[in-house]
């Protein structure tokens, strides 16, 4: 294409921003997004509440960090066992699964498998305000092969696996860590349930897949590398940035929304005037 063409195209784009009626029509069409993000929101939140409730009601006054969180994770997983085997095909959805894909929606399918579990265990449990991270597990030396949960109880993060219901006890009687069970497998081991897969043995973990967008994501790495440390860096998680995901695309949207609105709303006053 010559430069005069794509001049002549950029400076007709300008032009429609330009046109009263089209931002008028865009700001409806941000605002009507804007309120279907923030009603699934509610829904979302509301889901994840009543199980908080429903947890709260199996709750004594003994209970512990610990025997909060394993019944926090015996409850998910009591929720959504049963409907991993409906939607384990590929089941059409339609874009809340595919393009926004809450954990509303892990909640409802399981389609995601341990994936699903861990994300709809750390939005419980951050609803009990605990610091939660998903643990890519390293299976058979590929990352990812299986996801856990780790949550900081007290001063200790421990491991928990909502797909198996299972949780690792330390010979003192507390829950143990990832390290814990990575540095002692012959004793965790005997831990595990009868249908457990003997490939996750706690080989080695990630919280973020720092190569999964290339450029962006290897640059943000090195920048926190030399920052905040490799250490801190390499236990950031990012998935667990995203749980709310309808309040996340409410906010980016809002983001956008708030310009196009002053635009429109100078261009409206200049027409007025």
């Amino acid at each position: 294409m010559k430069p005069t063409a794509i001049r002549y195209l950029i400076s007709r784009g300008g032009g429609i921003f330009k046109n009263l009626y089209f931002l008028v029509f865009l700001n409806g069409f941000f605002l009507a997004f804007l309120c279907f993000f923030r009603i699934e929101d509610r829904y979302e939140n509301g889901l994840f509440d009543s199980i908080k409730i429903a947890v709260n009601s199996g709750l004594g006054s003994r209970d512990t960090h610990d025997s909060v969180v394993i019944k926090a994770m015996d409850y998910c997983h009591q929720l959504m066992s049963n409907r991993a085997a409906t939607f384990s095909g590929n089941s059409d959805l339609g874009p809340e699964a595919t393009i926004f894909h809450s954990t509303a929606v892990d909640l409802m399918t399981t389609m995601g498998e341990c994936g699903s579990y861990s994300e709809v265990l750390a939005r419980i449990l951050s609803n009990y305000h605990y610091s939660v991270r998903i643990a890519q597990m390293k299976v058979n030396g590929i990352y990812g092969g299986h996801n856990v949960v780790e949550v900081k109880t007290d001063s200790n993060w421990v491991a928990l696996d909502p797909t198996y219901d299972l949780y690792f006890v330390r010979p003192d009687n507390h829950l143990a860590s990832f390290a814990d069970i990575q540095q002692d497998w012959a004793f965790y081991s005997r831990q595990l349930p009868g249908d457990y897969k003997p490939a996750y043995r706690y080989e080695a973990v990630r919280y973020t897949n720092w190569t999964k967008i290339p450029v962006l994501f290897p640059f943000t790495k090195y920048l926190l590398d030399h920052s905040i440390g490799a250490t801190r860096a390499n236990n950031i998680c990012l998935r667990t940035l995203f749980l709310d995901t309808y309040a996340n695309w409410f906010y980016v949207l809002l983001c956008l929304y708030i310009p196009l609105l002053w635009t429109a709303a100078r261009r409206l006053i200049a027409k007025c005037s």
